[in-house]
């Protein structure tokens, strides 16, 4: 049985918390770009919930609501 003891464990902390960071801002990058092209598909859970604007509008629900917004664009907005 081997007991490790880092002496300094909190300062390995943010070093781990950027390497997640990066490793999930690639996997939505590669999640979103098919073939060289950003595709935007409003139907896929994961780019619906992280997408906030699109065409001028503001789309995700909860932004909308924070800004006070209606639940869904009206006719007069542009539509994305």
């Amino acid at each position: 049985v081997t007991i490790l003891g880092p002496v300094n464990l909190p300062a390995t902390v943010p070093h781990h918390a950027s390497q997640m960071y990066a490793k999930n801002a690639a996997a939505l990058l590669l999640h979103l770009v098919k073939d060289g092209n950003l595709l935007l598909d409003s139907e896929d859970e994961i780019t619906r919930e992280t997408l906030v604007a699109h065409g001028g509008d503001v789309v995700h629900p909860w932004v909308r609501a924070a800004l006070g917004l209606p639940a869904e664009p009206v006719s007069g907005e542009r539509s994305s």
